[in-house]
């Protein structure tokens, strides 16, 4: 009986630490990739829709069978539609995660991280919003995709505008923590 293993992740977007994973995992029979938060309208830490993030792995994993998962309310719902993809490994950094299925069939594997520190969701969308470079942070397979989507990113959470000469050390964040 083959396994199957399914790795998990919001992909906002797929970068080379969720590149690397996929290639060390996906000659496995029965691997497959789960796009979770796919119901989630765009937002500042969700940017790119389930459809867009499918377009970006599918640019550089075409064969591989690529999932959604809701979020719900409720975590036994969630936990509920994960058990019904019928996974019996899954591949994640959430350690809220694993808490959650403590109590399932589903055995949950942490994946050695590339460069976490470098490669992460959170940093290629920082990098894209502020119009610094972003590509090294990304596989060079998903380009053509992400820069038709990077109006998406841009766009995404709290628009600020700044006034000429505004500096970083004069916000209202810095100026309190100097002030504790």
């Amino acid at each position: 009986m083959t396994e199957k293993t399914g790795f998990l992740g919001r992909f906002q977007p797929f970068h080379l630490g969720h590149h690397n994973l996929v290639k060390k995992h996906k000659q496995k029979e029965s691997f497959c990739i789960i796009i979770g938060s796919s119901n989630k309208s765009r937002t500042e830490e969700n940017p790119l829709t389930f459809e867009e993030r499918k377009k970006l792995i599918q640019a550089c994993h075409p064969k591989i069978e690529i999932l959604s998962l809701e979020d719900f309310e409720s975590d036994k719902k969630w936990v509920k539609q994960l058990e019904k993809l019928d996974l019996d490994k899954i591949i994640t950094g959430n350690e809220n995660i694993e808490e959650l299925l403590e109590n399932s069939s589903i055995e949950v594997l942490r994946p050695e991280k590339f460069n976490e520190e470098i490669y992460s969701g959170t940093e290629a969308r920082r990098r894209i919003k502020s119009g610094e470079e972003w590509r090294y942070l990304t596989p060079k397979c998903s380009h053509p995709v992400l820069e038709n989507l990077l109006d998406a990113v841009k766009k995404s959470g709290t628009q600020y505008t700044f006034e000429p000469g505004w500096k970083r050390e004069n916000s209202y964040h810095s100026t309190a923590e100097k002030q504790s």
